[in-house]
């Protein structure tokens, strides 16, 4: 029969094996990556732009954007400082490590918990890019705070600090990627209406129809400027930044306007995200150690969507399905014309969002589920859930 429960928003304090992901290691980790990127793959590959911000490169004009302007006053003001480019390098990447920390303590991610997250930090697709001067690093450094905020605020269910520190990174994130830090907003906003909206006794599948309208709706009224910004600012910027001459573009790729990546994007996103096809390692070797890590990637997207799926016990299965998957799906719509034009540049635009697709994955729900605990008890400010019993 049909059986309403009241749940807690954060879950029962359960004992969990393993020891915790060390600060240490993070730290470590990260300051590898810098030293790989800066003396070994600089020497194939371009840093992005992390020359021209330390060079001063791009200068005040009315082409160059704010924050282009701001990460080459920072990067400037630390190379004066600091007096070498690799310790310039390094406290770039300390911020992003930093954040990355606060997220593990956040989780409290012990024992196997702690591989999804691994597995992202020794990926060279988001390792080299996230340990360099640039607006990824910063990035990273921002949504792990803002990770490590939110589920350090699900585990305990209280902490006003936490959220305004997630709201603060959220908003630094959309002022340096804006199509993936306004998919990060989405999900607070959702998670805000379930940690603090009004008490309502509705199924998740009702409220997935009332957030479906409630898209439905915002998506028809902002559409005319949604389709104007895909078309006439991310898809001529992508061809233009990926279709130089290089090894790895793909010149067959031909997006036109928003129509074209839409009606295509349900094979382009996995494509993209993955990097060079079979194909093209064969033809270039050197590609396939990041085939590999584009495989890995994908991977734990899709471990992610099924733990939130099936896996994930409500209330934070409704949260997940109704405020990550459609973040998840913001963000990877945005990455697609850059990550389909050019595997091999594309990967710099998604590392700022790779922490972001594993969050299911680090929910203490999603390893009590895992670990056979069955449902946890919690209770949702917003509301009740309902099971069949």
């Amino acid at each position: 029969m049909i059986a309403s429960t009241q749940y807690r928003f954060a879950p029962r304090a359960q004992a969990i094996d393993g020891a915790p992901l060390g600060r240490a290691l993070v730290l470590a980790i990260f300051a590898g990556w810098t030293l790989f990127s800066v003396f070994i793959y600089s020497r194939y590959s371009m840093l992005g732009d992390a020359q021209a911000y330390l060079e001063g490169g791009y200068g005040e004009s009315s082409f160059t954007q704010g924050r282009t302007l701001l990460i080459t006053r920072i990067a400037g003001g630390l190379r004066s400082v600091l007096g070498m480019d690799v310790l310039v390098h390094l406290a770039f990447s300390m911020f992003a490590a930093a954040g990355v920390c606060y997220l593990a303590s956040g989780a409290d991610l012990r024992g196997r918990q702690r591989w999804p997250l691994l597995l992202i930090l020794l990926n060279p697709n988001f390792g080299v890019w996230a340990s360099v001067t640039g607006r990824e690093s910063l990035f990273v450094g921002l949504m792990g705070f803002f990770m490590g905020a939110v589920l350090g605020h699900y585990r305990r269910g209280h902490g006003i600090g936490a959220m305004l520190l997630a709201a603060l990174a959220a908003a630094g994130m959309v002022y340096l990627r804006a199509p993936f830090g306004l998919g990060a907003a989405l999900f607070f906003l959702v998670y805000l209406m379930f940690a603090w909206g009004p008490r309502l006794r509705l199924s998740v599948g009702v409220r997935a129809m009332f957030f479906v309208l409630l898209a439905s709706v915002t998506l028809y009224v902002a559409w005319p400027q949604i389709d104007a910004f895909i078309g006439g600012e991310v898809l001529p910027q992508a061809r233009s930044y990926f279709t130089v001459t290089s090894a790895t573009t793909r010149t067959w790729v031909d997006l036109r306007d928003t129509g074209d990546l839409l009606a295509n994007v349900w094979w382009m996103a996995p494509l993209a995200l993955v990097g060079p096809t079979p194909m093209e390692v064969l033809s270039r070797p050197i590609m396939l150690p990041f085939f590999a890590a584009g495989l890995i990637v994908l991977g734990l997207l899709l471990r992610a969507a099924y733990t939130a799926l099936f896996k994930l016990p409500e209330p934070p299965r409704a949260v997940v399905l109704l405020g990550w998957l459609p973040a998840t799906a913001m963000m990877l719509v945005a990455y697609t014309p850059f990550g389909i034009y050019n595997p091999g540049s594309g990967i710099r635009y998604a590392c700022c969002f790779l922490l972001f697709l594993i969050l299911p994955l680090l929910l203490p729900s999603a390893r009590f589920a895992t670990a056979g605990q069955g449902r946890v008890g919690h209770v949702l400010h917003g509301g009740t859930a309902e099971g069949m019993r």
